[in-house]
């Protein structure tokens, strides 16, 4: 079975690089292909970098200025390599030369964007162990750790992983529940960890050892090497890169005197009074000491796990802010007396310290075992994705938000009347049942498009194809978020004397569903309009044109297209769908907050507002608002703080993130309309569009539109390209902000997560 790892390996921290190295060679021993996916975040390597640029900067951002930084840089960096009595350099090396040459890693990445675009295929992937889900360290969540790269075949599997704290914020739980429905097996190395997760999945959340438990201590014999010297000494290692551990400096004092031996320890300047060395050399070399010392003393949680390997005398201070981690191996071994905060709690006999090694190491060698159980039945099992519509439930039955679209279908067919859709706390509507009128006949069930989510592809001979094309009309351009093909398309329905059902502003500036049979209604239909739209009633209204043998043309997201034919059983003759690449439903109660301000700040009502206006071209699209008092806000659509918001994904309905509708090879409808970029054949300044035809009634409604565009025929490779891979991302920037809607002024809170805006990109 060929594995892939991520885990934090490239960290220049002995437990780090020696738990990556564990894990892999344990599955190598067991006869598999394992390499480490070589993620260098940059949150990760500049806490280890020699020189860090961020504290060297003498000047601002201009290019004699970058120039001034860089040779700055160099120069600080060649100090360090003429110094070589602190070791620095030293250690830096041998750290990357473990990194590179003894871990079996794939090319680097510099980025979660890089992962995605390599070609990496693995039979599992299995993220951790180590704080891989850490938000202090990382200070936001990284899809990378939670396997959102990974091929969508490969198991997903988490090994030992980390929350680093006692608990998950509140803003971040969405997150993991989001990204914790695509692992097939989960397991964490801490109790609390494993009651903070398990309370976000409906998985089994399994409580497994350290992956240095998985392998012998001959294992890691053969990798050590030996300090040449045979003095005696008791080693420290400060796990602090920066602190000074009062804490444990009393510990060591204490401890050498009444030893009698000297200290050789991690830190590059003279801490004790009894020192016999400063230790600056890699992970083969800090085993071996560990292995040739007299007495261990440590509050490092791995330097404690190879002293128990090892079989040392030894004194583990807890960490400072998260002791559990220690007092939980410790108690699970049969030896927590050996967890001690000061040097007066060291006990007068030290004979109370000794060790029963061989009682110590049948309770390691069972953690082992287990830890080994989960591995091997994690990678013979099957392989799940998150939970899909296979298991027969719906939001209706189990509440998870990420299974509702929202499309509103169970209250459209409800016989009884018994469902509405009710906005939650971030504005979105979710179907509740009242049980008095309820008369269970599952209705509800049968039509949740959940169960469809592969459905909608009807490819007949000869489709798909795809196209680009553009409307002869500037104007239709110019009000079109793309090329205008759309209006072409609701012309030629109307000139059957048909329907339009579309997405438009009402009165209040609310995004809905609305019917047309004009020129004058259907043009509301047209721009952009990132929220989520409410479908009311239209099903209804378009399953009664429909029984009347009309023509209707239903537009809309992929979603509310499955739901509409969902809705209506069966195919009818008169009905033509198009749906658009979609980004995503923004909420809203966000906009209905934003709308408020500007409308108080213009102390206007806005009577018109378009997201994607092209009076400067297709390329520089604004947001331009206009108000009753004939004022008019207009600023650019990427800088545009609730339009930034939606661009950025931080504001979308929670399906949208796992929605299993979009995909470049899917077409739920008969035409898929998105943007295209244009070439040396096709371009307008304006905006051109990408069809992807995908059914013979779409065939033959693009056909009839023809005559008012400029098109030519793309490869459908080409044209998939311009459609979505899969669901857009979700980071943790979307549950801080969205937390926070009824906490902040919402102009204050979107221009806090705005990048684009000087001041933007605050903490909450």
């Amino acid at each position: 079975m060929k594995i892939g790892i991520i885990t934090f390996h490239s960290a220049h921290n002995y437990g780090a690089v020696l738990q990556a190295w564990s894990l892999q060679e344990y599955l190598r021993q067991q006869g598999h292909q394992v390499e480490i996916v070589n993620l260098r975040l940059p949150a990760i390597d500049k806490i280890y970098r020699l020189v860090r640029k961020t504290d060297i900067k003498v000047c601002g951002n201009s290019l004699i200025d970058r120039m001034v930084n860089g040779a700055y840089y160099q120069l600080c960096f060649l100090y360090h390599c003429l110094q070589p009595k602190t070791g620095k350099v030293e250690k830096y090396r041998k750290f990357e030369r473990f990194i590179t040459r003894v871990l079996p890693v794939t090319e680097e990445f510099g980025s979660y964007e890089e992962l995605c675009q390599a070609d990496l295929s693995y039979d599992a992937l299995i993220a951790g162990s180590d704080q891989i889900w850490n938000t202090v360290i990382l200070k936001n969540i990284s899809p990378a750790y939670f396997l959102q790269f990974a091929n969508k075949d490969a198991l997903r599997i988490s090994y030992a992983a980390s929350i680093g704290t006692e608990e998950i914020e509140d803003s971040y739980k969405m997150v993991f529940r989001r990204y914790l429905r695509e692992f097939d097996f989960i397991s964490v190395r801490e109790k609390k960890a494993q009651e903070e997760v398990a309370a976000l999945t409906d998985k089994e959340v399994e409580l497994v050892a350290d992956p240095t438990f998985l392998l012998e201590r001959g294992d890691f014999d053969r990798l050590m090497k030996k300090p040449r010297s045979s003095r005696r000494y008791i080693y420290v290692h400060n796990v602090h890169l920066n602190r000074v551990d009062e804490a444990l400096n009393s510990v060591v004092e204490e401890m050498s005197e009444r030893l009698g031996l000297p200290v050789i320890h991690n830190w590059a300047s003279k801490v004790f009074s009894n020192e016999a060395g400063h230790f600056t050399g890699g992970a083969e070399e800090f085993l071996g000491l560990v292995a040739s010392a007299d007495y261990v003393i440590t509050n490092s949680f791995h330097c404690t796990v190879f002293a128990i390997i090892f079989q040392k005398g030894f004194i583990t201070v807890p960490h400072y802010k998260h002791p559990d981690r220690m007092r939980n191996l410790l108690e699970s071994l049969g030896i927590p007396e050996h967890l001690i905060s000061r040097g007066k709690d060291i006990p007068e006999d030290l004979e109370q310290l000794a060790i029963d090694y061989q009682a110590v190491e049948e309770k390691r060698s069972a953690m082992g075992a287990h830890a080994r159980g989960f591995l091997e039945k994690a990678l013979a099992g099957k392989k799940e994705v998150g939970r899909g519509p296979e298991d027969g439930r719906t939001y209706l039955e189990d509440g998870d938000i990420f299974r509702c679209y929202g499309c509103g279908t169970c209250k459209d067919v409800c016989p009884a009347h018994a469902i509405s859709m009710e906005e939650d706390q971030e504005g979105f509507r979710y179907p509740v049942i009242d049980e008095t009128a309820c008369t269970q006949c599952g209705r509800c069930k049968e039509v949740c498009i959940v169960h469809q989510q592969e459905g909608g592809r009807v490819k007949a001979e000869g489709i798909p194809a795809a196209y680009a094309a553009y409307h002869k009309e500037k104007k239709v351009v110019r009000r079109s978020t793309n090329g205008g093909v759309y209006t072409a398309l609701y012309r030629a329905i109307l000139k059957k004397g048909g329907v339009v059902a579309g997405v438009r502003f009402d009165e209040d500036l609310r995004v809905v569903y609305g019917l047309a049979s004009d020129e004058e209604g259907c043009r509301q239909f047209c721009g952009l309009k990132p929220v989520f739209a409410d479908s009311g009633d239209i099903k209804p209204q378009v399953i009664e044109v429909l029984e009347r043998d009309g023509t209707v043309l239903f537009t809309g997201t992929p979603c509310q297209v499955a739901g509409l034919k969902s809705f209506l059983g069966k195919d009818y003759p008169g009905l033509y769908t198009v749906e658009f690449v979609c980004d995503g439903g923004g909420s809203p109660k966000v906009f209905q907050k934003y709308r408020d301000y500007l409308e108080g700040l213009y102390r206007s009502k806005i009577v018109d507002i378009q997201f994607n206006n092209k009076f400067k071209g297709a390329a520089t699209p604004f947001v331009v608002t206009g108000f009753a008092s004939g004022s008019v806000d207009v600023e650019d659509a990427a800088k545009h703080d609730y339009n930034n918001a939606y661009r950025e994904h931080k504001i979308q309905r929670p399906a949208c993130y796992t929605c299993a509708f979009v995909g470049k090879e899917k077409g739920v409808a008969d035409l898929v309309l998105g943007f295209y970029p244009g070439d040396e054949e096709l371009n307008d300044p304006g905006g051109i569009s990408m069809v992807k035809v995908i059914t013979e009634k779409g065939k033959a409604l693009f056909d009839e539109a023809k005559g008012d565009l400029e098109w030519r025929e793309i490869p459908w490779e080409k044209a998939c390209e311009m459609d979505r891979s899969g669901p857009i991302q979700m980071e943790s920037g979307r549950s801080r902000l969205m937390s926070h809607i009824d906490e902040s002024p919402i102009e204050d809170l979107l221009l806090t997560f705005n990048r684009s805006k000087k001041g933007g990109v605050k903490n909450l």
